[in-house]
């Protein structure tokens, strides 16, 4: 770490609140307050990882940013210098501050503009692993973030050696170019990652049916992440080594600064041993394989091993890769590998991840009596075992085994209110909701300062979910009663539930969101406001552009020797607006075209409703009608148009193999009769397929597949 950029120093306050701190000092018998003051200069370069020159941003010259240390009970003032052409942002992830300082734009804060400055100052009002960040668009992906650790004010008890690891995944790719083909339902990342499901990789999977009882269900194919990466980073590079001397305990304060990737955390040398999570401490227990997901943070102790360099390894959850630190010197031990994921398990019928409400709260004598029961641990195995005992395989987050060294229970005379939010998705079209509705259509959960809010995350997705609240602690209902851990991010599984309770002892806007960076740009977030407060002027200018819901582009064209068909999209949410074409050729001079200029609402994932301008060799007509998915995932299409013909479509597609696809149409018009085709597709890369097909209408024919 350069302290030529970091420039990191302790300076005291002057005047009357000076004499006034030390004269509480000398009474308190404590050490005087400091202000710790911190510059950090973003900017953008050209830098090498895994290989490849990517242009990324940093600050102060490094990925990630400095680590920045501070001391419970001192004061942070940090200048941020934005050195972009594009507007910037800092948020301090996890850390108690006031509401003007936690850097959110368009909710707490305005963004940093180019070629201009801001400064944060807030007290230290606790201590642990924390980290910061960027929150403005998807900069977080391309290199803003770094580690925060602040030091107890007593630092009894200490481990021999204390060292940061900051994880990430890394893409070489532009961030707003990934989002894009995710919003067009594209499965380029699956397949790129090797986990794109088909019927083949069923049979062999022995989940044949399990896939058709999906199907038949509507429910899309299942996956542990959605971008495919080119690295997986421990500090910035794919590999790093500590030394250190054999018996040696090491804390390493572990943060998951990745974009969308969870990992699991394994060491060569033994077991780990969590002794914090999310920067509080918790009672030690020994894991042997950790689920961390993204935006958490956990404190373990490992030990160095007696002879050679013990592998402390990160495993993408969706076996893609992983990233290495190697402790201590000599022959290298290897961590046990983490085996893939079973992506045709999670359709058997099951919900592996969802956690049954069987302890009792309690908190349960309260307003809502006997309806509140704390959620137990369903698959104890599954969180790992002691030492000595072999790690589970694939184990969920391990909150079953944190409990608070000290109470966490939240003051009886507070009045309770639970709500209950679903965690919904529309994964063919990349939108992501609470409740069904993104922020830019719902984007507050109002609440009572001085009331204790219970909030029932109940995910209806595919996906783990990693939920944060900005400015709050809460307390994770995991069966340890009044020892309940305090966190700021938890995970929610697969179709699983996790509940949480916070003290609403805060004021003003906080963001509540999910920490995929892709899943909250899709609309996974809600602002959690504290009633009778009015943002800022500026601030309530900025949320606007926070608010706003963009469109994205993208097309399709197959071009066969006898027939073309395609389409030209823009999409936002809700609104969809096409243009559709199939044009047959036997000869030039006798072209036939069909042409449709649509516009669509989509009501969810399942039903939409259509309006547009149907032209047909000269004939030209309104349409109006109504799209829906179907069992087996079948889409469906019906309309009348202005001639009072009626028209109704079937298409269907099926992934045969990891590159051969197949593509289906049937229709039937009341003044064109049947109508149908069949298309096989042969994947060559994200852009291009070999396509050969039949049409009812123009034959036999060839050629190429193309996607934008």
């Amino acid at each position: 770490m350069s302290s030529l950029w970091i420039r990191q120093k302790r300076t005291r306050p002057r005047g009357a609140l000076s004499a006034l701190l030390l004269a509480f000092s000398f009474l308190a018998g404590t050490s005087e307050a400091r202000v710790v003051e911190s510059e950090l200069f973003i900017e953008e370069r050209i830098v090498e990882i895994a290989g490849h020159p990517t242009l990324a941003l940093m600050m102060n010259g490094q990925i990630p940013a400095p680590t920045l240390r501070w001391r419970e009970g001192d004061t942070a003032r940090i200048r941020v210098h934005n050195a972009l052409e594009t507007s910037a942002s800092v948020h301090w992830h996890g850390l108690l501050l006031p509401n003007g300082q936690d850097g959110v734009p368009g909710v707490t804060n305005t963004p940093i503009e180019p070629g201009t400055s801001h400064v944060f100052e807030f007290p230290l009002r606790q201590s642990g692993t924390y980290w910061y960040h960027s929150h403005s668009g998807l900069q977080e992906q391309r290199g803003l973030y770094g580690a925060i650790v602040i030091e107890e004010e007593d630092l009894s008890d200490e481990p021999d050696r204390d060292h940061v690891i900051v994880l990430s995944d890394w893409t070489h790719e532009r961030p707003e170019e990934i989002l894009r083909l995710l919003k067009s339902g594209n499965e380029i990342f699956s397949r790129e990652k090797g986990s794109l499901q088909s019927v083949w990789g069923a049979y062999r999977a022995g989940g044949l049916h399990a896939m058709l009882k999906r199907s038949l269900n509507r429910m899309p194919p299942m996956d542990a992440s959605d971008v495919a990466y080119d690295a997986f980073l421990t500090n910035g590079a794919p590999e790093q080594a500590l030394e250190g001397l054999p018996g040696e305990r090491i804390r390493l304060r572990v943060v998951n600064a990745a974009a969308s990737s969870y990992f699991y955390l394994d060491y060569a040398g033994g077991p780990l041993e969590i002794i914090a999570a999310d920067g509080k401490d918790v009672e030690a227990t020994n894991l042997g394989r950790v689920l961390i997901a993204v935006a958490e943070t956990y404190d373990v102790i490992v030990e160095v091993p007696a002879h050679g360099a013990a592998e402390f390894r990160a495993t993408a959850q969706d076996g893609s890769g992983h990233t290495s630190l190697w402790i201590g010197q000599g022959e290298k031990h290897p961590a046990a590998d983490v085996p893939p994921p079973d992506l045709y398990a999670g359709h058997k019928g099951h919900s592996p991840a969802r956690e049954h409400p069987t302890a009792p709260s309690e908190i349960s004598s309260h307003s809502h009596a006997g309806e509140h029961r704390e959620p137990e641990d369903p698959h104890p195995s599954a969180h790992g075992k002691e030492h000595g005992s072999r790690p589970a395989d694939r184990p969920m987050a391990p909150y079953s085994r944190l409990r608070s060294n000290e109470t966490t229970a939240l003051p009886d005379s507070a009045p309770r209110r639970e709500i209950r939010l679903e965690l919904t998705g529309d994964m063919e079209r990349y939108v992501w909701s609470f409740d069904g509705k993104t922020l830019s259509e719902a984007d507050m959960i109002p609440v009572k300062k001085g009331e204790v809010l219970r909030i029932v995350f109940d995910n209806k997705t595919m996906m783990h979910h990693p939920l944060h609240l900005h400015g709050h602690f809460f307390r994770v209902l995991n069966g340890q009663a009044g020892h309940a851990p305090l966190k700021h991010t938890v995970d929610v599984g697969p179709l699983g539930t996790t509940t949480i309770e916070f003290f609403a002892n805060e004021e003003g806007d906080w963001f509540l969101h999910c920490h995929i960076l892709y899943h909250v740009k899709a609309g996974m977030a809600r602002i959690v406001h504290y009633e009778e407060w009015t943002p800022p002027p500026a601030v309530a200018k900025a949320r606007k552009e926070l608010l706003k819901d963009p469109w994205y582009v993208w097309a399709d064209a197959a071009v066969l020797s006898n027939f073309t068909e395609g389409y030209l999209t823009t999409s936002s949410t809700r609104n969809q607006l096409s243009l559709d074409w199939e044009v047959g050729w036997q000869e030039v001079a006798s072209a036939e075209y069909e042409l449709l200029a649509s516009y669509r609402y989509h009501f969810n994932r399942f039903y939409r409703a259509i309006a547009g301008g149907h032209f047909q060799d000269g004939s030209n007509r309104a349409v109006f009608g109504f799209e829906a998915l179907l069992p087996l995932n079948v889409e469906s299409r019906v309309w009348v148009d202005t001639n009072g013909e009626f028209r109704a479509n079937l298409e269907k597609e099926l992934q045969i193999t990891s590159r051969l696809g197949v593509s289906g149409e049937v229709q039937y018009d009341t003044e064109l009769k049947w109508e149908g085709r069949v298309l096989l597709l042969f994947n060559l890369n994200r852009h291009l397929d070999l396509t050969a097909g039949w049409h009812s209408e123009f034959g036999f024919g060839g050629g190429l597949n193309l996607r934008y």
